[in-house]
């Protein structure tokens, strides 16, 4: 279906410019499921993920909660996974499902949640939540607890251990003992030589109810004993840290959650394993809201950031995000500091980077000067507010590409950006937004004549920009799946579903900003 869009404000009365913006043609598509950079199911989507590096083939086995739900079949949220090499291939375990619900009412694993999967000697020990829904009945007094299951191949279905006793919050300890116990992650320490599990929880902390991280230690898997509160947000109060993990990068421990009430993925540091965890020195968040329930793996060289970016309802710009979506995957690395950046992959960088593909620029609007002889080199001067300049280019005819660009800012008072599902050039597009003066990207679909300083994004995350300093930003667009880098340290990925097949370009408000280079390229 092809859609006329009309300019939000047709009289464009705040607007500097002795060029009307032209409507564009807006095609509405319908969302593909042949997805391949950033993985998905075509009957159901991805939800929270557990991945682990097999060290002797290679590979990255991405576990994951499946959404389905279906009582008639006795499938809640059971496990899955893919395997891949290189975050561009992935290949879905021949076994089928990994880990399944139980079909007993009274069961607590009647519905799964997320967990982890560690080895010793020849097993592989699968710790997972589960997860009962009927509670609270007369069968049912806890509503979710840690259980076991094990195998002898990453490649094959996990049996659980009967044996096992399960893991319940404890008692007389001030934690919510019915609910809110999930998420177990089991690390090694060497030093020790002792195994650790945390799990999410809450507690009442000295008469305050907070989300905190619960710990455990093992010698061998089985027996575990609680070893108190690892972390309990400190000045923070997180209703829940979901999803929480341990790694050690150099002499750094990091202390991963994801927040449920804000949805943002954020970390910690300590020169110990066990705390105390203090947050970073720039931003607590390196990923935007897009991503969630993200944990890592590593293999010998690089470790690796893995989540999920949801899908909205009846696949809509306009719909609200759904739980479960997309995989998306970025290098995770180090800084001088010891606080963590994000960057593409590697692998995926090479991939998409495979062949140039020919820029067609359609209209300009403003003060637009090309600096550049034969390539896309480009100064945006807007001098007041609400007054755009803008480079409109034709749609790209590719299902998956990357657009790569250098920019930099004189001065800004706005912000200045890329835009995509352009319906016009000045109003009616998807902003990809740099804002220096408040200090972060962010993505929002509003035509520009509806954003005032209230206006909520649709995802955002930190970034610190100085005047006249060139960085650079990559866009990596499958289907409606938007994936932004901003100069290697930090990346947000969004569900922008007027992206594909429609204009996109570069604009600037209330700045003056160069945006240059700009290279489209294709798997």
């Amino acid at each position: 279906m092809t859609i006329s869009c009309q300019l939000g404000d047709p009289n464009l009365s705040d607007r500097d410019t002795d060029e009307k913006s032209e409507p564009l043609q807006c095609e509405t598509q319908t969302e593909e499921t042949g997805y391949t950079l950033y993985k998905r199911n075509t009957d159901a989507r991805i939800g929270d993920v557990m991945p682990y590096y097999d060290s002797q083939s290679g590979t990255f086995y991405i576990y994951y909660l499946k959404d389905i739900w279906n009582d008639a079949t006795h499938e809640r949220h059971p496990w899955y996974g893919f395997t891949t090499e290189n975050f561009y291939d992935y290949q879905q375990i021949s076994a089928g499902e990994i880990l399944g619900s139980s079909s007993e009412g009274c069961d607590q694993d009647y519905a799964l949640g997320t967990g982890d999967i560690i080895q010793k000697g020849d097993t592989y020990y699968a710790f997972y939540t589960g997860h009962n829904p009927n509670y609270p009945s007369d069968c049912v007094s806890k509503k979710e607890g840690v259980m076991l299951a094990t195998s002898g191949s990453l490649d094959q279905a996990f049996s659980k251990d009967s044996t096992f006793a399960t893991i319940h919050a404890p008692t007389g300890q001030g934690f919510d003992e019915q609910d809110n116990f999930r998420d177990p992650y089991i690390y090694y320490d060497s030093g020790s030589e002792q195994y650790y599990m945390i799990v999410s929880a809450r507690k009442d902390v000295n008469g305050t109810w907070k989300g905190v991280i619960a710990q455990y230690s093992s010698s061998d898997l089985v027996t575990w004993d609680y070893e108190g509160v690892l972390y309990d947000g400190g000045p923070d109060n997180f209703f829940m840290l979901e999803t929480p993990e341990i790694f050690k990068m150099g002499d750094t421990y990091y202390l991963l959650f994801s927040d449920i009430d804000s949805r943002h993925v954020v970390y910690r540091k300590s020169s110990s394993i066990h705390g105390p965890w203090h947050k970073p020195d720039g931003n607590e968040r390196i990923v935007g809201n897009g991503i969630y329930a993200a944990k890592t793996a590593a293999d010998d060289y690089d470790r690796y950031i893995l989540g999920w970016t949801y899908v909205n309802e009846n696949h809509s710009d306009s719909g609200s995000p759904l739980w479960g979506g997309n995989l998306v995957a970025h290098k995770l690395y180090q800084k001088e500091n010891g606080d963590l950046a994000v960057t593409i992959p590697h692998t995926l960088e090479s991939f998409v980077e495979t062949q140039d593909y020919t820029i067609e620029e359609n209209s300009t609007y403003g003060n637009v000067q090309n600096t550049g002889q034969e390539s896309h080199n480009y100064q945006l001067i807007s001098g007041k507010e609400s007054e755009i300049s803008s480079v409109i280019f034709e749609p790209v005819e590719a299902e998956r590409y990357q657009i790569d660009a250098t920019f930099s800012y004189r001065q800004t008072s706005g912000d200045f950006g890329f835009l995509v599902g352009a319906c016009d050039g000045t109003n009616d597009f998807v902003s990809l937004r740099l804002l220096p003066d408040q200090g972060v990207f962010r993505v929002d679909k509003k035509p520009r004549d509806q954003l005032v300083t209230t206006t909520e994004p649709t995802n955002d995350v930190p970034i610190q920009l100085s005047p006249d300093t060139n960085y650079n930003i990559r866009i990596v667009i499958e289907n409606s799946m938007v994936v932004v880098y901003i100069d290697n340290h930090v990346a947000l990925s969004t569900r922008i579903y007027s992206a594909p097949g429609n204009h996109w370009g570069i604009f600037s408000d209330n700045s003056k900003a160069n945006i240059s280079n700009i290279t489209v390229t294709t798997p």
